[in-house]
């Protein structure tokens, strides 16, 4: 589960003591180091290229520089050009001239205020031909660049600050003082380079009582009652909230991750979805599952990026976590907040808050298009009456919504639930064309799918009043979308209430579930059968559940569940008709 966080953590034992020493990087790329060393080399910021003038006939320019680190050293290297001469009559007599490279090798250091700074291995002016000139024009100029290099200063306060803010907030309230005293002996070490970052160690010094993890209470077997489902669901609502704040603000800035995120997303959904419905134990902080094993994905996903500060305020909370088990560190609503804000600093929005409305923004960000609904009637036809047109309005299908079919009723309600599926069907496939074999594949795995399912019901007499279907896990309707999962992406209210939607969005999920994994794996594979399995897979369980029909050793319940949709597809498939009084398909 904490694969990744082992790599960040240098974990060591002190002498003769049971105290112990965790060590937190902080990363600053590269980046934002040569535009700060950059803007110190230039003469003034209104001429950033200019580095040294004197008069019109004596100056040093350097253009666009670049830094990478290499063999444990900073190279700063950029083209440049230079004059070295005097002014006669108003005329420059250039003595000597110069184009080239101006290159310098540095050495990063952190002085006594903690900031990083760079010592001057050495520095040079080359080109092809004038090593002469460009010997002669360095010597007069590098006494004006290195002091200013010298004086380079890059302040990690705001990344230790946030870093800081996340573990205070994280820590029980009873550890509050024995955190501080920790925090109080923080040291920051000598960096060290990477291809794209200069990495800061921040050494922190751990409490013996810290590094045994706390008994664990005996947990019960039983299912979660209502009443502890709705408090699990409060619980997690924070953590959904970061989640969607925080992919929200990185999906915005970067098209190429969206479809990662998006998969991200979903995964970490579908992990809530399954500690409520207690396919997963929610253990004693449900927050802290969820947040190691998605902050894994994220922070790899993020790996290259400029969310330097947000990845090292959460690889702070995850290394903590897996240094010092017996701190019992908790993720609360304001760490999650602190870690959230350090995204977007000037963002004044609550980055937790959380509600069921459908979030147009998400839905763009994401390609979730809402669903539309059936075009409305015709007008009647020149030549014939309204009485005609109303006639024919008589005759149309009546509402499905808020329907429980009695025993008699069954037939004709199953008629019609098999008409809105197949026109449901051809509608996504017209938006979104399918190649063949997955088209077929399409059209039977829909009713398929809607059948395992609900047994094609949206409703349910309870307590003597009709009400929408619904799971412990919060799956609903004839679809039993969850909405946990597509929360922002779909209205809640409709999908709980109009059959028709509930549908229609049900279609354009298992749509993307076949062309975004199904597909893709069946073509892995080389097998065009898996694609129904594996979309529904992924249905039922979410991205990672892809391949889950295909392994060795399967889950019980898992299995259970594939291999009753496999039947449910295959009878579909082969021209059988659903029987909604066995839930089961028999054939013609």
């Amino acid at each position: 589960m904490i694969r990744l966080v082992a790599a960040l953590v240098l974990f060591t034992l002190a002498s003769g003591t049971h105290a112990a020493r965790v060590e937190i990087p902080l990363r600053v790329p590269l980046d934002a180091i040569r535009q700060a060393l950059a803007a110190r080399l230039a003469a003034s910021p209104e001429r950033p290229n200019e580095i040294y003038r004197e008069g019109r006939c004596r100056y040093l320019n350097l253009a666009a520089p670049a830094l990478e680190g290499r063999d444990g050293v900073l190279r700063l290297s950029g083209p440049g050009d230079a004059a070295f001469g005097v002014e006669l009559f108003g005329a420059c007599q250039k003595a000597v001239a110069w184009q080239g490279t101006m290159e310098f090798r540095l050495v990063p250091r952190i002085d006594r205020a903690g900031h990083l700074r760079v010592r001057i291995v050495d520095s040079k002016l080359t080109d092809a031909s004038g090593a002469k000139a460009a010997a002669v024009i360095w010597d007069q100029t590098k006494r004006y660049v290195h002091p200013r290099l010298e004086r380079f200063s890059y302040d990690l306060g705001a990344s230790r600050d946030a870093l800081l803010g996340i573990l205070r907030a994280s820590a029980p309230a009873a550890q509050g003082s024995a955190m501080e005293q920790v925090i109080s002996g923080l040291r920051v070490l000598e960096p060290r380079i990477e291809s794209k970052q200069v990495i800061v160690p921040i050494s922190l010094e751990l409490p013996d009582a810290w590094l045994a993890p706390p008994a664990q209470a005996a947990t019960s077997a039983a299912p979660l009652s209502e009443a502890e489902v709705e408090a699990l669901e409060l619980a997690l609502q924070p953590w959904d909230a970061f989640l969607v704040y925080s992919i929200r603000q990185v999906a915005i800035d970067n098209e190429r991750l969206r479809q990662r995120l998006f998969t991200l997303l979903l995964e970490s959904r579908y992990q809530l979805v399954a500690l409520l419905s207690g396919d997963e134990p929610a253990g004693s902080d449900p927050l802290r599952t969820l947040f190691i094993d998605t902050w894994n994905e994220l922070r790899s996903i993020l790996a290259d990026s400029e969310y330097t500060l947000f990845v090292d305020a959460g690889d702070a909370f995850a290394a903590l976590q897996e240094a010092a088990p017996g701190l019992d560190m908790r993720l609360t609503p304001d760490g999650l907040r602190q870690l959230a804000r350090s995204l977007r600093p000037g963002d004044t929005a609550d980055p937790l808050a959380y509600d069921l409305a459908v979030d147009p923004q998400l839905q763009s960000l994401f390609k979730i298009e809402e669903t539309q609904d059936p075009a409305p009637p015709p007008a009647p036809p020149a030549g014939r009456s309204r009485l005609d047109f109303f006639i024919s309005r008589a005759y149309a299908q009546e509402p499905l919504d808020r329907w429980v079919p009695s025993a008699e009723e069954l037939p004709d309600y199953q008629a019609r639930i098999r008409e809105l599926l197949s026109k449901t069907t051809i509608a996504e496939l017209e938006h979104t064309p399918l190649g063949a074999p997955y088209d077929k594949i399409y059209r039977s795995l829909v009713p398929a799918t809607a059948l395992i399912e609900s047994c094609w019901h949206q409703y349910v007499r309870r307590g003597g009043k009709v009400t929408y279907l619904r799971s412990q896990s919060s799956s609903i309707g004839i679809m039993q979308i969850n909405q946990h999962v597509w929360r922002g992406f779909y209205d809640i209210q409709r999908l709980r209430w109009d059959t028709a939607y509930n549908t229609r969005a049900g279609a354009q999920i298992l749509m993307r579930y076949v062309k975004d994994y199904a597909i893709p794996y069946a073509e892995k594979t080389g097998d065009p059968d898996h694609v129904p399995r594996a979309a529904y897979a992924v249905y039922n369980a979410g991205p990672r559940g892809v391949g889950r029909f295909n392994k060795a050793k399967r889950h019980p319940r898992e299995e259970r569940v594939d291999e009753r949709l496999r039947t449910l597809y295959q009878g579909i498939a082969a021209g059988g008709q659903a029987d909604l009084s066995s839930c089961s398909v028999v054939m013609k």
